[in-house]
């Protein structure tokens, strides 16, 4: 089970290594009938975005910026996002350079289907000698916060983001 936490200097230290995920974390937009950049319920999400780009209108919270900005190392700063086609990988990939350009390119990285836990691990492993080293996985989905966790990972929700820029009174 995933338990929430906040740990004010680990969430501010710029050594740390960060995964972000991109919907829910660092991109802003709605999706279904009440949401601000819509699409309609009954549309299939996949093929919609084959012919829409969500993520074009979409924009960082500047909570998110600020964080990104002040406690993050780009070095050590990644992007893991679970999507299912190219065209999907593209219109994300353009979003986070457009929003968060001092994340490196090669530091956004795709999955198909739910594994983020293989990549984070992997990263950790080749780069900076494992899991012992200082890391974050920030989501804002129980599930993936839960997967992270179990797999030895530490996991953090947006929620600690929000609760620290607030504490700054940003």
């Amino acid at each position: 089970m995933y338990i929430l936490g906040h740990d004010e200097d680990l969430l501010k230290d710029r050594d740390v290594i960060r995964f972000f995920d991109v919907d829910g974390v660092l991109a802003v937009y709605g999706f279904g009938d009440d949401g601000v950049y819509v699409v309609k319920d009954d549309r299939d999400y996949d093929e919609y975005l084959k012919t829409h780009d969500v993520y074009e209108t979409a924009r960082a919270p500047e909570f998110m910026k600020a964080y990104v900005e002040a406690c993050c190392d780009p070095a050590k700063s990644f992007v893991i996002s679970r999507s299912y086609t190219d065209v999907e990988d593209d219109q994300k990939i353009r979003f986070i350079r457009r929003e968060y350009p001092q994340i490196p390119p090669e530091n956004i990285l795709f999955v198909r289907g739910t594994a983020k836990t293989d990549i984070a691990r992997q990263v950790l492993q080749e780069r900076f000698g494992g899991l012992s080293a200082k890391h974050l996985c920030i989501d804002d989905t129980l599930d993936h916060l839960e997967k992270y966790q179990a797999e030895g990972l530490r996991a953090v929700h947006i929620s600690s983001l929000l609760l620290l820029a607030e504490l700054k009174g940003e």
